[in-house]
């Protein structure tokens, strides 16, 4: 009875893509965020794949990243809109 049960819950998480979304792998890169950055840090809202993402931008546009000020930035980062 119980290796039924498992053998029915793992067929349901395979058919459903593993829990990955709905039928496949719908991650959303750092790189596609960050390509829709506007300009200043703080909160930011991106449609990706008609899923709606609220990220965190620093001063560099860098998801998730640390820079209080433009002058913080790496060169070959990207430059202020």
């Amino acid at each position: 009875m119980v290796g039924v049960l498992i053998a029915l819950t793992s067929t349901y998480v395979s058919a459903r893509g593993g829990g990955q979304g709905f039928g496949g792998f719908n991650s959303i890169t750092k790189a596609q965020l960050e390509s829709s950055w506007n300009g200043r840090a703080g909160p930011q809202h991106t449609a990706v794949r008609g899923v709606r993402v609220q990220w965190y931008a620093d001063a560099c546009g860098v998801a998730n990243g640390h820079a209080k000020d433009e002058k913080e930035c790496v060169k070959n980062t990207k430059k202020v809109k």
